[in-house]
């Protein structure tokens, strides 16, 4: 296997690479290999692919029954006479 020496690497891609290296129990040296072989084309994994896995549980993706709850509590809401609605006033005054 060659060896290639990486010089001149700014503070934000080091710090970037440390924590994905981390996170994931890597060396900083097989977080390169990756980042360099998905550059490449040569991998199809994304380095931070788990990392928008994790973010998209925490941002809410909602299941079937959590979605029909939502609906019918905004629907109670736009039945509320008074205090706040998400209608302009036009619809209000009805």
């Amino acid at each position: 296997m060659a060896e290639i020496l990486i010089s001149n690497i700014d503070k934000a891609t080091l710090t970037r690479m440390t924590e994905l290296a981390n996170e994931r129990g890597w060396s900083t040296n097989e977080v390169a290999l990756r980042a360099l072989r998905y550059a490449l084309g040569l991998s199809t994994e994304h380095l931070s692919a788990n990392d928008r896995q994790d973010i998209a549980t925490m941002r809410g993706v909602w299941n079937q029954s959590e979605n029909l709850a939502f609906r019918e509590a905004m629907e109670a809401f736009r039945r509320v006479e008074s205090g706040p609605t998400f209608e302009t006033g036009d619809k209000q005054e009805k």
